[in-house]
This record gives C-alpha cells, sequence and structure tokens, in this order.
C-alpha cells in the first residue's frame, strides 16, 4: 500500500512540474514582428558641375547614422558607418534615417559639413526595405579674389567674413575655401597703403550676402586702384540651378530689399518637442514672435525642419507687435488663443534639428532666410515634459541662436506639462 501511494505521489509531482512548465510557456510574452532594413549613405554636390575644385566631402564611412521613429523618438544610432550592420532588424512601424559627416562647425576653412534625411518609410513583418539618405552639402562656401592692382598696389589688405556665430579672416594669398552655416554673412574689406609723403592711408568697403543659400559658392572679387582712387568689390555665386548673383557694395553697410520680410523680423522663442503628458504626434508645437513695431502677414512663409522637411502656411495670419504664435502639429498640442497647425509635415527630433523661417516660395526652393536655430547645438537645454524657452530678456535674432540663452520652461499649461505656449516665456534662473 505505501509502495501504491509513494508511486501516486510521484506520478502527481511530476504531472504539477508539467503544467507549470506549461504554465510557464503560456507566459511568455509574444514575439514582436520584424523586417531588415538596408541603409545606402551617397553624398551628391550641386556645385561640383560647376567648380571641380570643391574639398571633396568627408569619408562616407564616417557619417553618423541615426534612425528614427516616424514620431521622431530615437530607434538606433551610429557613431559612422562602419559599426553599422549591413543589414538591420526593426520592429515594424514607420521611421525616418539622417546621416550627417561629424564637423558642423560655424565657419571654418576647408571644412564641408554634409546632411542628409530619407523619406518616411516602412518595415513590414519578414520583408527587407532598402533606403537611400543623400547627403548634400549644408554649409555656404565663400571665397575671396584678390585683382592684381590689389595686389601690386596695397601693403596690406584682407577681407572678414562674419556671421551672428563666428567669422573667418582672408588674409594676403588666402586661396581657401571658408564654410559657413547658413546665416547672414556681413564682409568689410580693408586696404592699406602710403602716400608718396609716408601718410598712411587705410579704406574699408561693407557689403553683405543676407540670404546665402546651402550649397552655394560665393566667390568675393575685390578691384582697387590707387591712381583712380577707386575701390570696390562684388559677390558672385556659382550654381547650376540659379544664374550668377551680383550683390552691390557701398562704403555704408547694405540693407535689405523692402517688401521681403528681414532677418530677425520673426523669431522662435519656445520649442516642444519631447511632450510626456501627450504623444509626440498630439503635443509637438513651437512659438514664433515678432519683435519688430509692424504687423507681419504670414501666409505663403514657409516653416523647415533641417533641408528636406517643410510646410507652406496656407491660412491668413496677421502676427501684431510683441505678440506670439504658436505652431503645432496636433489642435490637441495647446490652447493657446492664436495657433496655426502643420501636421505632419514637420517632426521635432528630440535629439535636435535646425528649425527655420523662410520668405514666400517653394518648398524645395524658399525665398530669403527670416530666422534659422539649431535647437541640439552646444548649451542648449534638454527639456522633457517641458518646453525649451529663449530668455524673455533676449529678444533678438544674435541671442536667440546661442544654447546660452535658452532654459526649460516652469509653468504648467493646459496639457500638464511645462511650458507658455502663446504667451510670455518664463524668466530663465
Amino acid at each position: 500500500m505505501r509502495k501504491k501511494m509513494f508511486i501516486w505521489a510521484v506520478l502527481m509531482s511530476a504531472l504539477t512540474t508539467v503544467l507549470i512548465i506549461s504554465c510557464q510557456k503560456e507566459e511568455l510574452p509574444a514575439r514582436k514582428e520584424t523586417g531588415r532594413l538596408c541603409i545606402q549613405i551617397e553624398s551628391a554636390l550641386q556645385v561640383n558641375e560647376v567648380n571641380s575644385h570643391l574639398k571633396a566631402a568627408p569619408v562616407i564611412e564616417d557619417f553618423k547614422v541615426t534612425i528614427y521613429h516616424s514620431d521622431g523618438t530615437e530607434a538606433m544610432g551610429f557613431d559612422s558607418a562602419t559599426v553599422r550592420p549591413d543589414t538591420l532588424e526593426l520592429e515594424t512601424g514607420d521611421y525616418y534615417v539622417e546621416a550627417h559627416s561629424d564637423n558642423n562647425l560655424p565657419a571654418a576653412f576647408e571644412n564641408p559639413y554634409h546632411y542628409g534625411i530619407s523619406e518616411i518609410f516602412s518595415i513590414g513583418s519578414n520583408t527587407q526595405t532598402s533606403v537611400l539618405v543623400n547627403c548634400l552639402l549644408a554649409n555656404t562656401i565663400v571665397s575671396v579674389v584678390y585683382s592684381d592692382q590689389v595686389i601690386s598696389g596695397f601693403s596690406e589688405y584682407q577681407t572678414t567674413v562674419a556671421s551672428t556665430l563666428d567669422s573667418l579672416v582672408y588674409l594676403q594669398g588666402e586661396t581657401r575655401w571658408g564654410y559657413f552655416r547658413t546665416l547672414p554673412l556681413e564682409i568689410r574689406v580693408t586696404l592699406s597703403y602710403e602716400k608718396p609723403d609716408g601718410t598712411p592711408v587705410r579704406k574699408s568697403l561693407w557689403g553683405s550676402i543676407p540670404f546665402p543659400l546651402a550649397n552655394r559658392h560665393y566667390e568675393i572679387y575685390v578691384d582697387a586702384s590707387i591712381a583712380e582712387g577707386l575701390a570696390a568689390f562684388q559677390i558672385t555665386m556659382d550654381t547650376t540651378e540659379v544664374p550668377t548673383e551680383v550683390i552691390e557694395i557701398a562704403d555704408t553697410p547694405s540693407i535689405p530689399a523692402p517688401g521681403a520680410i528681414g532677418y530677425g523680423d520673426l523669431l522662435i522663442t519656445e520649442i516642444m518637442y519631447n511632450p510626456t503628458a501627450l504623444s509626440d504626434t498630439e503635443g509637438e508645437w513651437f512659438e514664433v514672435y515678432n519683435p519688430t513695431d509692424h504687423s507681419i502677414d504670414l501666409q505663403n512663409l514657409i516653416l523647415g525642419r533641417d533641408d528636406a522637411n517643410r510646410h507652406t502656411i496656407t491660412e491668413s495670419l496677421t502676427l501684431f507687435p510683441g505678440s506670439y504664435m504658436v505652431f503645432q502639429r496636433n489642435d490637441t498640442a495647446t490652447t493657446a488663443n492664436t495657433t496655426y497647425t502643420f501636421g505632419s509635415d514637420l517632426l521635432l527630433p528630440n535629439t535636435g534639428a535646425v528649425l527655420s523661417i523662410f520668405n514666400e516660395g517653394t518648398e524645395t526652393d524658399p525665398g530669403a532666410l527670416i530666422f534659422s536655430l539649431d535647437y541640439g547645438a552646444v548649451d542648449f537645454p534638454d527639456g522633457s515634459g517641458a518646453s525649451i524657452s529663449l530668455n524673455p530678456d533676449l529678444l533678438n535674432a544674435a541671442d536667440a541662436i546661442l544654447g546660452s540663452s535658452w532654459c526649460i520652461s516652469s509653468s504648467v499649461y493646459n496639457t500638464g506639462d511645462l511650458g507658455t505656449p502663446g504667451a510670455a516665456n518664463d524668466a530663465c534662473q
């Protein structure tokens, strides 16, 4: 009898073990469906067809590559193409890819920066998707050429080209090309010589490139004659798509052409790129401020994110002096009084991006730049569940592009996240 009971206990124990194992197997999470992605990085430069002396792009294998979900959240990234597998496995869904060289300086000689972004694509279950990212030169190129009269007639001469972020000085004999971020550029040429009696003479000329384009080469040609007492320079732009552009200069700083909205007449003053109370699709927005003393019609202006994503403002919108307008991805983002919804045309990555406002044009060829900033640049704060906002004491273009001028918002708005959409920003501590 005891032997039968022992056998029965062993059988019951084994059955219990089988049931436990069976239950454990049933509780394992279902494996998510995945697909494969193959990324091809290429670099194409339009200006190569115009001037074969364009400095070559950095080695493509050194480009940083980042894969984002379509809502702007990062899926995975690689510091260079050399450490990136030929084929990647991703969960099914919608994505886009960014690639860029790791040398985005404000201004430097022989330092071309390249950037590219793909269209949004889908990864299907057990399928392979190939994506091409074409990286273009994202800089404005500037070179200086001095005439034989300048070289032979003047003892000293130099040209300074400056943006709000940095400057380069082209000394005598400087033939290198300077690469600048696409910000308005001011030019000053200084020429020096001595009269026969030993009296020193110095002459300065000013000019500007108010709306420089990326992937374009601007050549400053300086000509002067001591005998005739004349000095001048002209700027030409090489491009396969736009005719040569000549910019007149004078002894006083140039003034933007009438009718266009000038650089800095609109400012981006607040950005919510990482909401937590709502999803990115529902809660992303940024704010634009009018610092001028006159109203500005926003219709047909173009909003841009990096070089690939743009949106034309289709509604008639008037932004009054000292007023704010909130541009949001979804109507649920804020309850600000003055808003405009741009939908899925612009995504705001958490890792940073270049946001821009352009004058009227087309989405592939927008008009003159009004304002632009890179909220992923040095010293910009990292906001999660809170917008980043420009110090309200620094509402000007020169300060607005600096990360040190921004801070994290502290006021609660309607969604429960922190920010001041459509109103004056919180003070930066």
